[in-house]
């Protein structure tokens, strides 16, 4: 009998208590996960859901301008050749869109027919096409914007097993695991498989992880490729497989894949990328769309339609040979299948990309009081799609080509950077919010949270302090046409004497205020604070909107040295175009719960900021710096109608603004390094390009005029003297005037007074 020596059998029992202690180990770490693992439900946790908002249907639109095909595109909408007859469909002739609109439900509206009648491409008329009854208002219905479930932006939308056709489930399971009715959890042909294929290939290039691996490590684990993180994904297979039939781990599975990025929005399932990517159902999709959808789960950036149509092709294509290798697929079919080109709905990604929107709605939604933020919840926005992808596009094209024309501006270790927002200022609605370049690489908001020196952006309301002070009988009467004095000039400040310069460093005698703001001189301003007051001006500033502190020394007021933010600087301008009514921006309009009741309603702030007439006169000569002032480079974008707007340009360079503005849209531009180091740049060099290119895209071509309100009156001057101009002035300027402001005193200089005022008095022509 031989002798077993003792060393060996201390390591045997070691070695079997070693495996008793891992087999334990794994009973344990098993039961742990039979109680812990739990596959989510269709009711759980729904994501938060931000949608736009809506678009009015209206007169006067026109097509090409508002991009109302392309809207109805991303919504899904389909064009018809023959009459419409579903909810969804629109159909385009010479003389009509007819649209077909989706039901509404959180409006309580349901689908309705609507016939927009065209001429020449401009909507001349809403009404039904039933019995041509006119309809107003009546709207799109709002786009999805973004998705928000804990700390992730996601889209996802639960589809029942029994409700995903067939095909669908055949073509993934055909791809992705073949063997899924019979294996459990682990399929060890699978693996073996891969082991062979990835050593005669050299190299990982085939998995086999089933379905049931792929969502435990998608639901619970991370997706570093580590031996001990495949581990824990096998033995949560094989928990979820003991706990689940295969029916609900499929339909898990199906709904909780990751297909691929909106933007920054993440799309999990199924059902959501036919919507995203096709603007379908799943029960409406081709044979080679559902194959699509099946390929993306292998790389779904990768092989992304929208931004990689060729690979996404190929990866279509890999998917239907297989399909028709299995027999899921005859000849015929197959044939036609890979031979359609890829298409997709839109041609770029549908969700929005405005990170930095989202991120302020929902500091706005906290603020109001909504905390925390309850799943399911839904915000309607105040956002245009279309405008936030102009805006976004603009800054983007128009801070590359500032880099190419001045290569300085790429000296420094961090990017230039910019920031636009569009307001609407009778509503104070955000239309479109850009907070940067890049959202990847900083989260900063420079349209809300930065503050940075608005420079000469100020200088406009220094003269409405002093247009409405001479309203009052106060600081001499100032007008627009009041002579100001642009020469050398000394005030005591607390750092010592201080003598304003022009940028040109050069002075001007004697101008008009409405020259010296078109121009943007210094030293004017600068005396007009001086005259009016600067805590009146400071007042001003905060009644139009200006949330920050403002220094009341001279500099700070006339010069702008103070901080603001673009948002805040932008809201100013935009009580200034609707007739001195101040309102908040806001980006929410409503919260609803997921049983879709009210949790809170925008009701916008107003406040009459400043009068209705000295808002028209500075409109007024803002509209002057469009045409003759700083801004006047603007004027080869072409509008037929009223357009008002500043530069700002800090001390030093280090800041660039544009504020420009309709009765309609307000669009700030602001341009500059985090760091505040000099741009070495004006804002008309360096914010104005931008705006103009969002302009021409957001701005309709025949912009409607500012309406004149009662209590400002218009006369002839001369511009030399500030007086009313006779026959013999060899310039004769129109100007407008507050009521009971304008001059009185014919033009000494020229002569001819008297004449004229007994031609005035008796209404000779």
């Amino acid at each position: 009998m031989a002798i077993v020596h003792p060393w060996i059998k201390r390591g045997l029992g070691a070695l079997l208590a070693l495996v008793a202690s891992g087999l334990a180990g794994l009973a344990i770490y098993g039961a742990i996960l039979s109680v812990s693992l739990a596959l989510p439900k269709s009711d759980e946790h729904p994501p938060l859901r931000l949608y736009s908002g809506p678009f009015l249907l209206k007169p006067d639109l026109i097509l090409t301008h508002s991009h109302l095909l392309e809207r109805l595109q991303r919504l899904g909408y389909r064009r018809m050749t023959l009459p419409v007859q579903s909810p969804g469909d629109y159909q385009l002739t010479d003389e009509a869109l007819t649209i077909y609109l989706h039901p509404q439900p959180e409006g309580h509206v349901g689908a309705t027919m609507v016939k927009l009648m065209l001429d020449q491409g401009r909507v001349t008329d809403v009404q039904s096409p039933l019995d041509g009854a006119p309809l107003f208002p009546i709207f799109l219905e709002p786009e999805l914007l973004s998705g928000v479930r804990g700390a992730s932006r996601q889209v996802r939308e639960w589809i029942p097993l029994a409700q995903i056709p067939p095909q669908v489930i055949a073509a993934v399971l055909t791809i992705e695991d073949g063997r899924f009715n019979s294996h459990f959890g682990i399929d060890p042909v699978a693996v073996g498989r891969a082991l062979w294929t990835n050593l005669v290939k050299g190299g990982v290039v085939q998995g086999g992880s089933t379905i049931t691996q792929q969502l435990a490590k998608n639901l619970f684990y991370s997706p570093q490729r580590t031996m001990g993180r495949k581990f824990k994904e096998a033995l949560a297979a094989l928990v979820l497989e003991s706990k689940y039939t295969k029916q609900e781990i499929l339909e898990s599975y199906l709904n909780e894949i990751y297909l691929g990025q909106a933007g920054f929005v993440s799309i999990y399932g199924v059902g959501e990328a036919a919507h995203r990517y096709f603007g379908k159902t799943l029960g409406e999709l081709t044979v080679e769309e559902i194959a699509m959808i099946a390929g993306l789960i292998k790389g779904p950036n990768s092989y992304a339609p929208t931004k990689h149509p060729e690979q996404a092709k190929q990866r279509r294509d890999v998917v239907l040979r297989r399909l028709r290798e299995t027999g899921v697929l005859s000849e015929e079919v197959w044939t036609r299948a890979v031979n359609e080109p890829v298409r997709v709905t839109p041609s770029e990604d549908v969700l929005t990309d405005a990170p930095y929107f989202v991120d302020a709605v929902l500091r706005e939604v906290e603020e109001a009081g909504v905390v925390p933020l309850p799943e399911g919840l839904r915000i309607d926005s105040t956002l245009d799609p279309m405008v936030q992808q102009a805006a976004s596009e603009s800054l983007e094209k128009g801070l590359a080509k500032l880099e190419t024309t001045h290569p300085h501006l790429t000296s420094g270790l961090e990017p230039v950077q910019g920031a636009v927002v569009v307001l609407d200022p009778k509503n104070g609605s955000v239309l479109a919010l850009v907070g940067g370049r890049d959202y990847r690489r900083s989260q900063f908001n420079r349209a809300v949270q930065s503050r940075r020196q608005p420079g000469s952006l100020f200088k406009p309301f220094v003269y409405l302090a002093a247009l409405e002070a001479a309203r009052d009988g106060e600081a001499g009467r100032l007008t627009a046409a009041s002579l100001l004095a642009d020469e050398p000039v000394t005030f005591d400040s607390e750092t010592g004497p201080w003598s304003p310069q022009n940028y040109d460093k050069q002075f001007h005698g004697h101008v008009t205020m409405r020259s010296a703001l078109e121009q943007s001189f210094n030293v004017p301003a600068v005396r007009v604070a001086k005259a009016v007051g600067t805590k009146p001006i400071v007042q001003l500033l905060h009644r139009l909107g200006v949330k920050s502190a403002i220094g009341e020394d001279l500099s700070s007021v006339a010069l702008g040295s103070s901080s603001v933010s673009l948002i805040d600087i932008a809201a100013a301008y935009g009580a200034v175009a609707n007739g001195g009514i101040a309102v908040k921006p806001t980006a929410v309009r409503t919260t609803r719960d997921r049983q879709g009741d009210m949790l809170w309603n925008a009701v916008p702030n107003r406040q009459q900021a400043t009068s209705p007439q000295g808002a028209y006169v500075l409109t007024s000569l803002l509209e002057g710096v469009m045409q003759r002032g700083t801004a006047s480079k603007a004027k080869v974008i072409g509008f037929h109608g009223a357009v008002a707007g500043k530069t700002g340009t800090t001390d030093g360079y280090r800041d660039a603004w544009f504020v420009g503005y309709t009765s309609d849209v307000v669009i700030g531009v602001w341009v500059g390094f985090d760091d505040e180091r000099p741009l070495r740049l004006t804002g008309s060099q360096a914010a104005l390009p931008i705006w103009m290119e969002l302009a021409q895209r957001v701005i309709p071509p025949n912009v409607p005029t500012f309406v004149m309100p009662a209590g400002v009156v218009a006369r002839t001057i001369d511009p030399k003297t500030g007086q009313l101009a006779t026959s013999q002035c060899p310039e004769q300027v129109p100007e407008v005037f507050i009521e009971g402001t304008e001059p009185s005193v014919y033009c000494e200089v020229h002569g001819g007074g008297i004449w004229d005022r007994l031609r005035h008095t008796f209404g000779f022509s």
